[in-house]
């Protein structure tokens, strides 16, 4: 069978042929190391992407053949089976059968290929030929070069255009009538040579090159470098400026000095000219190079630019087939093709969307009876969209079937050991969808052509980890699921804020930096055993950074740090946010990324590293790999004995509406090591205890809104909170007033013109150790 559509023949040509070389790769790789499980990991997701793309297409015997190698390579990854040498033959063997299947789709030439004996191959139930017939079958696949697939970066813009198959499925796109008319008009075969000559002008002329990706990605690194570069003479150029200010004011006072010759004045104003002018080319030179290398940039760029209507024609016919075959009607929509993005992005997003558009056709769109029976519209709607948006592209695809299920997500995560029950409680909802992305995770009880594994949203995943992006979900049972997946466009620079922590420096990519604090240390609580700070209306888990990244680095100076106050980064991925404790904040900086190589790849929560401008080396953090190292553990042993320092980390809850009293209390309390929290009224110091709880409640009578009796009658009505000791401190000491307090519940009652520092310090000690 040939496919019949010109553009879809050009993509399936490169995507299949690339999937074919990454496993031939990895299974070479296992000859070497043949008990990596990531490597047979690998081999699988793109065994299991090809057998997509030939399904959608209609490509019977290669979906055949690829669902025997997926359920094989499968079974290798999960220990099921040994492995051993020969097995390389029986793959590759196959692999010879899928790229002469593949010219077969591409060329329409007859491939002979018998399904069956490559399927026995595979399973053993054949012996694989032997060597010289498989290089004789490899031979005969390509004999002229010129036939090869065409370089990746020659992807063709493909403008969508409406489809109507059957009723069944139609697709609709933002562009204009007239945009199709003339993208339509504009299409051409990709010519066999590598220039066209022109008709219009005379002599010879190149019209079109032919560029290597990886040189256009080596000139794009080194546009990044130039980049640095000019930072750096940037700095250099205001230091040179302060160096200047400085020889002026040094200048002032030479002058003044008697018994100077007036050659000597001469020759050191000539010092300063020179100097002056010193800096002023510098500063030219600085804005020539900063024109020049952000044009370079951007010229760089946009060669890589290619339309989302690249990938998105291919999405029509896929929905088209598979609704038919699932029994189901959709309504497919197309939006925001003509939004351009980098070839990489262009490239690797094809597998993404197409997991989530299928995963969306098999577990999310109902049938039709029984979308009529819940009332719900028919056919059934999927949107596939793309933006731009400052410096990222955003990504959705979005159904409105049956949305994702909590409930059957958390028995599948308890199923297979992921998590417990209490454990899952205590994750939030965007939490929990997060673990659909889990390698392995799936919420079908049998494996099917189209969905099963749980592995399809793994590649989603890794797509967004890969470019430094994030995905969001949005789900409600009944109505359906939205994924959000927002990749940012500039790929070979990255902004960082340099944080200091033991000496060392660290880069964090500042599109996840939400916030920098300073936190008090009494202000860090600990909530079920996690140790958490208040950031706007939710409270959030902080670590110490240095449990994570222990090395130091002595400097000759001292590391100063103050002890009641702590420097706290709070950043956010995929909705999660956490607290890092740092030692210091020292700039903002534009840089460029060297990924490890070699034996120092596998470091754990580290992208890479960079020289910063001061010559410093400077570590790269990778974010998604720190969450989740931060997921699921308990304490950390640095920041528990930062706290602990503060006298048990007992907090005591003051309610005074005097300012003075209340600081002078403050003052006190603290002074003696523990943490204080405060609140002008029994309102104020009500809601408090209701958001975090503290040990001991010292509380005034007189005050507005809510007096202290008033205050103690709520706290006592609240199951969690009527445990916790009272200090009454009042001018009130009439025995009344007294009896009226103990009677309530108080356990202490003082009063103060009878003050005694000592006495309250005393009373205080003794109601905590008991609470």
């Amino acid at each position: 069978m040939k496919i019949e559509d010109q553009e879809i023949r050009e993509i399936f040509e490169i995507d299949s042929l690339d999937h074919i070389q990454k496993i031939e790769s990895g299974i070479l790789d296992l000859e070497q190391n043949p008990n990596s499980q990531e490597g047979f990991k690998t081999i699988f997701r793109e065994a299991h992407s090809l057998k997509g793309s030939a399904g959608i297409l209609g490509l019977k015997e290669i979906e055949s053949i690829t669902h025997v190698l997926e359920d094989y390579l499968g079974k290798l990854s999960k220990g099921y089976g040994d492995y051993k040498s020969e097995d390389n033959d029986r793959i590759f063997y196959v692999l010879d059968q899928l790229k002469l299947l593949v010219k077969q789709a591409i060329t329409g030439e007859k491939a002979k290929v018998d399904v069956k004996k490559t399927v026995d191959v595979l399973t053993k139930k054949e012996p694989p030929p032997n060597q010289k017939d498989i290089n004789s079958n490899r031979s005969s696949i390509f004999i002229n070069k010129s036939n090869q697939a065409p370089s990746s970066s020659e992807i063709p813009s493909i403008p969508i255009s409406p489809k109507v198959n059957d009723g069944v499925v139609e697709s609709t796109t933002s562009q204009t009538d007239e945009r199709k008319k003339a993208s339509n008009s504009e299409k051409k075969p990709i010519p066999e040579t590598s220039f066209q000559k022109s008709s219009s002008k005379k002599g010879f002329r190149i019209e079109t090159m032919r560029v290597d990706p990886e040189k256009l990605d080596a000139l794009l690194g080194n546009t990044g470098e130039l980049i640095i570069a000019k930072n750096r003479i940037q700095k250099r150029s205001l230091e040179i400026s302060e160096l200047l200010m400085q020889l002026e004011e040094f200048s002032k006072i030479w002058r003044s000095i008697k018994g100077i010759e007036p050659k000597e004045r001469v020759n050191w104003d000539n010092i300063l000219k020179k100097i002056i002018t010193l800096k002023a080319k510098c500063q030219q030179d600085a804005t020539k190079l900063d024109l020049v290398s952000n044009k370079l940039d951007e010229g760089v760029q946009k060669v890589r630019l290619l339309p989302l209507s690249s990938v998105f024609e291919i999405f029509p016919r896929v929905v088209r087939d598979l609704s038919r075959e699932l029994g189901k009607e959709v309504y497919l929509t197309l939006e925001g093709g003509e939004v351009t993005a980098d070839k990489l992005i262009i490239e690797e997003c094809k597998d993404s969307l197409m997991h989530l558009v299928r995963n969306a056709l098999d577990h999310g769109i109902e049938t039709r009876e029984e979308r009529v029976n819940n009332g719900k519209a028919n056919p059934a709607r999927i949107r596939i969209s793309g933006s731009q948006k400052d410096n990222f592209i955003n990504l959705i695809v979005e159904d409105d079937g049956r949305g994702l299920d909590i409930e059957t997500i958390k028995e599948k995560a308890i199923s297979i050991g992921l998590y417990n029950a209490q454990e899952l409680s205590d994750l939030t909802e965007s939490q929990i969808f997060g673990l659909i992305f889990q390698q392995g995770f799936s919420t079908r009880t049998e494996v099917t052509n189209l969905s099963g594994r749980g592995y399809g949203m793994d590649i989603v995943r890794n797509f967004a980890e890969r470019f430094k992006g994030t995905i969001e979900i949005e789900s409600s049972k009944g109505t359906g699921t939205k994924f959000f997946i927002k990749i940012p466009t500039n790929f070979s620079t990255n902004h960082l804020l340099i944080v200091g922590v033991n000496g060392w420096k660290y880069g964090i990519p500042i599109e996840f930096v939400k916030q920098s604090l300073v936190v008090r240390k009494e202000e860090i609580r600990f909530v079920e055993s996690k140790p958490t700070i208040h950031f706007g209306n939710e409270f959030v888990r902080i670590i110490s950074f240095s449990d994570f990244f222990p090395v130091t680095y002595q400097r000759k100076e001292s590391i100063k740090k103050n002890k009641r106050y702590e420097t706290c980064i709070v950043l956010e991925y995929n909705s999660e946010k956490y607290g890092i404790i740092i030692d210091y904040i020292y700039e903002k900086q534009e840089i460029l990324l060297k990924p490890f190589l070699g034996l120092l790849e596998g470091i754990r929560n580290i992208s890479g590293t960079t020289i910063l401008e001061s010559g410093e080396i400077c570590c790269i953090i990778n974010i998604s790999e720190l969450f989740k190292e931060i997921k699921g553990k308990a304490l950390y042993n640095n920041l528990k004995e930062d706290i602990v320092q503060s006298k048990k980390n007992k907090s005591i809850l003051i309610i005074e509406d005097s300012l003075i009293t209340r600081a002078q209390l403050q003052r006190i309390i603290e002074g003696n090591g523990y943490p204080v929290i405060t609140a002008t009224n029994g309102q104020e110091g009500l809601n408090k205890c209701q958001i975090s709880p503290p040990d001991l409640i010292l509380t005034d009578i007189e005050m507005p809104i809510m007096d202290g009796f008033g205050f103690i009658r709520e706290i006592k009505k609240h199951e969690t909170l009527r445990r916790i000791p009272i200090i009454v401190l009042t001018s009130l000491g009439s025995n009344e007033h007294i009896e009226m307090g103990k009677m309530l519940g108080a356990d202490s009652y003082l009063v103060k013109s009878q003050f005694d520092q000592s006495l309250l310090m005393k009373t205080v000690e003794r109601l905590v150790a008991g609470s």
